[in-house]
């Protein structure tokens, strides 16, 4: 009986090596599937740092190039408000000259050349020898020419494709001159080129 009891509590104590000897297994398998799959966590957020990196690095690139080619926008418009603003000029400066040039005038049938062709415009004279009293009309306003009267640039302003001209004239005339200026042919010659286009009556300041 005793015998008995023997080889059954031997046979218990195998069974419980046994499993001892399988949960170590176990354990050990699960162990291992844990390290490679911490190991595979790691790798993955590694893989992402370094995506997240070098996106971070293509977004400091972008935007560098983004900021540059601002730059270079901002410094091509300057450039070309520069351009514009020196042609503006070289106009202005070439529809001044032009008054300079019909200031010098020294008889009407050489002012009429600075004249613009347009509809409404034209001129007279008191006889059909050109002589003077003379003047231009323009839209039915009768301007007298008077030589020598026009003196020196007052006040200018651009608007459009038009150039407005005041200079004052001298004591003798109530009234300074605004000269409207247009690229156009003239009577002599058909170059578009500046000439007067109106000439308008300005009170003079007291």
């Amino acid at each position: 009986m005793i015998k008995r009891y023997k080889a059954y509590f031997v046979v218990i104590l195998l069974i419980i090596a046994a499993l001892a000897i399988f949960d170590s297994i176990n354990s050990s398998n699960v162990a291992e599937d844990v390290r490679k799959e911490k190991a595979k966590l790691a790798s993955k957020v590694t893989r992402l740092e370094n995506e997240n990196e070098n996106r971070s690095n293509l977004f400091v690139e972008v935007k560098e190039e983004k900021e540059d080619l601002a730059e270079n926008l901002f410094q091509m418009e300057e450039e070309i408000e520069s351009l514009r603003s020196a042609i503006k000029y070289q106009e202005f400066t070439a529809a001044i000259d032009a008054i300079k040039s019909y200031k010098a005038s020294q008889s009407f049938q050489e002012a009429t050349k600075f004249l613009a062709i347009k509809d409404g415009q034209g001129y007279y004279t008191t006889d059909k020898e050109g002589k003077c009293p003379c003047g231009f009309g323009f839209n039915g306003t009768a301007f007298e020419w008077i030589p020598n009267a026009v003196l020196d640039l007052k006040e200018f302003r651009i608007e459009k494709d038009k150039v407005y001209l005041t200079y004052n004239t001298v004591e003798d005339i109530k009234n300074n001159y605004q000269f409207v200026m247009t690229k156009a042919i003239g009577r002599y010659d058909s170059v578009r080129k500046w000439r007067i286009e109106d000439i308008k009556l300005v009170t003079k300041e007291k």
